[in-house]
């Protein structure tokens, strides 16, 4: 399999089927985090076409010395954060349509799955977006830093409070099952 830069080099020389080939490999990550701070299936595939979109106009511009998949991460979280801004200042925000797309991995019931992902969405969006790429997309600190555009620390103690507001939310859940 070609590597990024190589797809984007063929890109920007024209060829239209590595640009496919390119989205292809990153289309289920950018879709899961998408889907991890909006709820919502139909609006992830929207934001996501939004996102491919704007990564093919703004190809010329991606420098060579980052990775692809921060670049589109980035992207990714800046055109989900304009949706949801613009759905709440319109009031469409919808009630969460959960289906069974990758969470945590140690959820054993879809109804301790569905608390979990009601509390995710819950979560100021600064904190969302943080857990989302490391606790989801299993991103480094560095990685969600550089996605972020902000420091490992910062990336750290936002990353501290959203664990922190999910255990506050989930305990009474938690106590209730023992």
């Amino acid at each position: 399999m070609k590597s990024d830069f190589d797809l984007i080099e063929e890109i920007t020389a024209g060829d239209a089927a590595a640009f496919r080939v390119l989205i292809e490999k990153h289309q289920k990550h950018v879709i899961n985090v998408i889907y991890s701070m909006t709820g919502q299936v139909q609006d992830a595939h929207d934001i996501a076409q939004e996102v491919f979109i704007k990564v093919y106009k703004n190809l010329a511009y991606f420098k060579m010395k980052a990775k692809f998949s921060t670049w589109i991460y980035r992207i990714a979280i800046n055109e989900t954060y304009n949706y949801i801004k613009k759905e709440k200042k319109h009031g469409f925000i919808k009630e969460s349509e959960r289906q069974n797309i990758k969470t945590f991995e140690n959820i054993e019931s879809r109804e301790t799955q569905e608390l979990v992902n009601k509390a995710i969405e819950k979560l100021p969006y600064k904190y969302r977006v943080v857990l989302v790429l490391k606790e989801i997309e299993d991103l480094s600190y560095k990685q969600i830093s550089e996605t972020l555009n902000c420091r490992i620390g910062t990336v750290e103690s936002r990353l501290f409070r959203a664990r922190n507001i999910l255990k506050k939310t989930l305990l009474p859940y938690y106590k209730e099952g023992c």
